[in-house]
Order: structure tokens, then sequence, then C-alpha cells
């Protein structure tokens, strides 16, 4: 993690305050994340910046230290904001989603502002999760998220996780992703699922698989219509309900960038 100007106009305004919940008042910010934010910051330099007792809070010797630094780097910022570069945040998702998404996203993002830059982050949603609640990346972009301390869940649209056939399926064998939730919610309901099974952890895969006629195969709509395969649902059985969400801090989707990153999603997501 890298320090930003952010981290260091949190540590001066709490550096000026008697109280970690006077100085998330003065930011306009939720004071579990700023607590979240001084400690990162002190990990990051390898020594605590403030002591806190019951009486409020106050400087280390090296807190004092840093005050002048941080001070005369914030008075630099006037001069780097007039010759910044473009704007960069990182944003993570599932392969999967990235796949029925950010396509379009980046496109949209292009067209309304150009200035912007990503650098695009994958893993399961769930650690795309922790990674937004660790301050390792701005933006998740999480499937069925989980509601994590000082982290808001804006949604973007809803999917359906189906069992789906081809018209070239030449055996009877269930192939599904063995870590997905929502595919063992499906068969714990589907009493007449098929007994023999392919396990695989790839949803792109698995799809392919199925187009092929391997099996039945358990997939998000999404995922096959982003395949562009002929693929038909196999009727009365058993389906689990997606919902695909923005999450973030409050901070970041109150900025102009951050609410242009949420529209320009939903946009994106075509149900």
């Amino acid at each position: 993690m890298s320090i930003t100007f952010k981290d260091l106009e949190n540590f001066l305004v709490t550096a000026e305050s008697l109280t970690l919940s006077e100085a998330s008042e003065k930011l306009g910010m939720a004071q579990p994340s700023l607590s979240l934010g001084i400690k990162k910051l002190e990990t990051e330099l390898g020594y605590p910046l403030f002591i806190r007792s019951r009486e409020g809070i106050k400087l280390t010797p090296q807190g004092k230290d840093l005050l002048p630094e941080a001070q005369e780097a914030l008075k630099r910022l006037e001069y780097i904001k007039g010759h910044r570069s473009n704007l960069k945040f990182k944003i993570g998702c599932h392969p999967s989603v990235g796949m029925f998404v950010l396509g379009r996203f980046l496109k949209l993002m292009f067209e309304e502002n150009s200035k912007i830059d990503f650098e695009v982050v994958t893993n399961t949603s769930a650690q795309i999760n922790k990674m937004v609640a660790s301050g390792e990346i701005d933006f998740g972009i999480v499937m069925n998220p989980l509601s994590l301390q000082g982290l808001i869940i804006k949604t973007i649209g809803t999917d359906t996780v189906h069992a789906w056939e081809s018209k070239k399926r030449y055996q009877d064998k269930l192939i599904f992703n063995p870590q997905m939730l929502q595919a063992h919610s499906i068969l714990s309901r589907w009493k007449l699922a098929p007994k023999e099974t392919i396990e695989v952890p790839n949803l792109e895969l698995i799809a392919h698989l199925t187009d092929s006629g391997a099996g039945i195969g358990i997939l998000p709509a999404q995922v096959v219509k982003a395949q562009n395969l002929d693929l038909k649902l196999i009727s009365n059985t058993p389906t689990f309900k997606d919902h695909l969400s923005l999450v973030c801090y409050p901070e970041m989707i109150k900025t102009k960038e951050g609410k242009l990153i949420f529209e320009c999603l939903k946009k994106s997501f075509i149900s």
C-alpha cells in the first residue's frame, strides 16, 4: 500500500483533534473508516502515530516528527493538482463478472471521462470484498457481497443461476464448480439431480463443456449470455438469485468520479 495525500490529510486533521470522533466529524467520514485509515498509515510507516486512551488521542514522538513533513507535503498539493496526471483507481471483480461487465463499463467511462484510468484486479467475489475492506483496492464489483463494517453496498443488478443443457448433450453428468455456494444451494433442493458429476473450478470452462454436450451445467445466466452460447434451461429445476453490487467506502462513492463509476456500471449491466 502506498501513502496518499488523503492519508496525510486524515493524519493532520486527527492530530489537531482531541478525539477520533471529533476528527471524523471534521473530515465528514465514518469514525471506523478513519480509525482503519490511521492504522494502515501506521503500519505502512512502521511506527505508531497516536496514543489512544479514554481521555482521547495525542501524538507519539514519531507522530510529532511526521507533523511538519505532512504539512509541507500538503502545501505542495496545490501545485501538484495543477499538474496532475490521469486519476487511477483499482477496481476488482471475479473474472467471470469482468467478462460480462467490464468491456462495456470501460467504454462508457472513456466516453464520459477519458482522464480516469483503472487497474483491474481479479479474485473471487469474497476475496474482492475483503480487499476493498482492507484498502487494497478502491472499488469492488462483487456478487452477493458481505456487509463489512465501514463499507457501503450499491446494487448494480441481479442475475439468476440455472441448470443448462445444449441440444448436443450426450450424457447426464452434472458439471459444476464445487466452490460455488449457489451451486450447492441448487443441488440441496434438486431431488432429481444427476448423481455423476464433473467438478470444474472455472465458469467459462463449465459453459464450454455444457455447450459441447458433456453434461448439464450449473451457470449464471450472464455467463451464458457473455459466451453467446445456444443453451436452454432445464425445466422444473431450482434456481439461485445473485445480486451484483458495487462495494466501497462511503468517501469513494461521494466523489464525482465515484458517482460516475457507479452509474456507468449500472448502464453496463444488461439484465
